[in-house]
């Protein structure tokens, strides 16, 4: 008989015991030594780990997890920081730009009133008269250019000659 069945039969325990007195469950292919044999045990050896190896489990002390927490609270506060300053500063930057929107629209409906301004026929005229020396074209007869008589009489000195023919000065 195994001594999971038998509850008469006392375990000992080594190292702590999460919960002393705790009734536990041994699995039949685990290796208990000085325990009844079964019936169905073919008499294979089971892996036992050497007796001088104690693996104790990883602990954190509650110091060093206070500082862990701590310095993530910090490194977090440090990124939030950082953020929120970036988007100061990105606001501050959107503002900048609006505000010059607004005074480029200002700038735009001023110019729109002076080219609108200067557009008016009567400007127009007064310009023309004054600044470039035109006159009214009533009762004016026109004189009309023909294309031919604009060119110069001999093709050496055109400039639609060619870089093939050069004149005989240069």
């Amino acid at each position: 008989m195994s001594l999971a069945r038998n509850p008469d039969m006392p375990y000992v325990s080594a190292g702590r015991q999460s919960s002393p007195y705790e009734r536990m469950n041994v699995r039949s292919h685990v290796y208990v030594p000085d325990a009844d044999v079964r019936e169905d045990c073919d008499g294979r050896p089971a892996y036992t780990a050497p007796a001088g190896i104690r693996r104790e489990p990883f602990r954190i002390s509650v110091r060093v997890m206070v500082a862990v927490v701590a310095v993530a609270m910090f490194v977090m506060a440090m990124l939030a920081v950082s953020a929120m300053a970036k988007r100061a500063g990105i606001y501050k930057e959107a503002q900048s730009v609006y505000s010059e929107i607004q005074s480029l629209k200002s700038e735009i409906g001023l110019l729109e009133a002076q080219i609108a301004q200067a557009q008016e026929p009567n400007n127009l005229r007064y310009q023309a008269s004054q600044r470039l020396g035109m006159i009214n074209s009533e009762g004016v007869e026109p004189t009309e250019i023909y294309a031919p008589d604009t060119r110069p009489a001999t093709a050496d000195f055109s400039l639609s000659a060619g870089s093939g023919r050069t004149s005989p000065g240069l």
